[in-house]
């Protein structure tokens, strides 16, 4: 099947990988590897997250938190803390539980004073343990798999996705080949890295349309989690952001590969123009949609299933990791929740070539977590008297496992879609900031 980022298919016909339904296409078949008739992009060059630089900051914090206030509100917060401290001081990864009301950390080398003064005090009551023994801190892992990607040897053997592992041994990365080349290609990428921990995963495609995910009629201001169309398929909004003072809605960019196309609603309400009213940054997936209504936008999103009519408050944005429990919102399939399970895995877009950094959520066993034409749509946490923003749903995770057909109810127009029990997000973080907008909060 092809997998272009592309989304859903309008009416009847199916939806996309990158979770998003293209007119006229036919439904996918997750086994076929067939590559797209242009063939793979070559790869853009990859740039590290830097947090340092990053001018629009998580929240705003909760007022009046303490040992009582709830752990949805509290683990964030302290999370985004232990981070600051340690990212450049031995920080590996750390993964959350918010039913034990506790973090876990994993550290290179011996943490900080004022890192285990800060685990010690059990902020707002929550239970930090640090555990040592990485090989690797984030900062070294992330700088040798940046060296990698964007080295002569890792573009011949066309490495297809990657991540930093999470015991803090070294760096995975992935090619679309199933077998082995004749000469081993590992020397050559370890040299490439700098590091002689680097291993290799055959097999891995890169993200192509349908792995790609795309509610029916609302008015304005706009909301989250709504269906939009234009003459390339069906999609989701995701949050309201501020750009000064004019509100705008996100998407996902393959849901509009052009970038200049009219956006409607499910009822075929006019939401933006076309033109110089949507904007799309296809490094990131991410599309920013300048509606013509005043006022443009609120901060909701829609809850529930795709039928549904409750919406809630967004409160603020933080960052994601490994334990924390995340719901997505899209107009195909509503809303579904499940755990973050990995938050370094870097994808390339083979119709774009870029490379997209993504955080990963799985659905309990049994359940989806998105399907085709939920792109775009809200991923989130919910916190008290609404949700957090977490990021943009884009794909389905398809080195976790295969798609389904048995999505339970779906949209009218989405009949025969695709869906995922394991599915990719943009760190809201990463949108924030590289659009240079802020997250329109109530």
């Amino acid at each position: 099947m092809k997998r272009r980022l592309i989304p859903a298919v309008l009416g009847a016909a199916a939806l996309t990988l990158a979770l998003g339904i293209a007119p006229g296409a036919a439904a996918p078949q997750p086994d076929d590897l067939t590559p797209s008739p242009s063939g793979q992009k070559t790869a853009a060059p990859y740039t590290a997250p830097d947090r340092s630089a990053w001018t629009v900051k998580p929240g705003p914090e909760p007022a009046g938190l303490d040992v009582t206030s709830p752990a949805d509100d509290v683990i964030p917060v302290v999370a985004e803390r232990l981070h600051e401290l340690g990212a450049a001081r031995g920080f590996t990864r750390q993964e959350t539980d918010y039913p034990g009301r506790a973090i876990t950390v994993l550290w290179k080398g011996t943490p900080p004073a004022d890192v285990t003064a800060y685990a010690a005090s059990r902020p707002y009551g929550v239970t930090v343990t640090i555990r040592t023994g990485a090989k690797y801190s984030r900062a070294e892992a992330e700088a040798a798999r940046t060296r990698l990607l964007n080295h002569p040897a890792g573009a011949r053997l066309g490495i297809t996705w990657s991540e930093l592992n999470a015991d803090g041994s070294g760096v995975t990365v992935g090619v679309a080949a199933r077998t082995r080349a004749a000469v081993d290609p590992l020397p050559a990428l370890r040299d490439a890295a700098r590091i002689p921990d680097v291993a290799l995963r055959l097999g891995v495609e890169p993200i192509k349309g349908d792995a790609l995910f795309s509610r029916g009629n609302d008015a304005p201001p706009w909301k989250g989690g709504i269906r939009t169309t234009n003459t390339d398929g069906l999609c989701s909004t995701g949050f309201a952001v501020l750009a000064g003072s004019t509100g705008k809605l996100l998407s996902a960019s393959h849901c509009d590969y052009p970038g200049n196309l009219a956006v409607r609603d499910g009822a075929g309400q006019t939401i933006a123009p076309g033109g110089s009213s949507v904007a799309t940054i296809h490094g990131i997936d991410s599309m920013l949609i300048d509606p013509s209504d005043s006022p443009a936008t609120t901060p909701k999103i829609f809850r529930g299933s795709h039928t549904t009519t409750s919406t809630s408050l967004v409160k603020s944005w933080y960052s994601n990791w490994p334990g924390d429990p995340v719901c997505s919102s899209g107009a195909s399939t509503g809303e579904h929740c499940g755990t973050v399970y990995d938050d370094s895995d870097v994808y390339v877009d083979d119709y774009t070539g870029a490379r997209i950094g993504v955080i990963q959520v799985a659905a309990p066993s049994g359940q989806i977590m998105g399907g085709q034409g939920d792109s775009g749509g809200p991923m989130f946490k919910k916190v008290t008297g609404g949700v957090q923003a977490r990021g943009i749903l884009i794909s389905a995770d398809i080195t976790a496992g295969s798609m389904t057909q048995s999505c339970g109810s779906v949209a009218p127009d989405a009949n025969g879609i695709w869906c995922s029990r394991w599915v990719n997000y943009v760190p809201i973080s990463t949108i924030l900031n590289t659009w240079g907008v802020s997250l329109e909060t109530g």
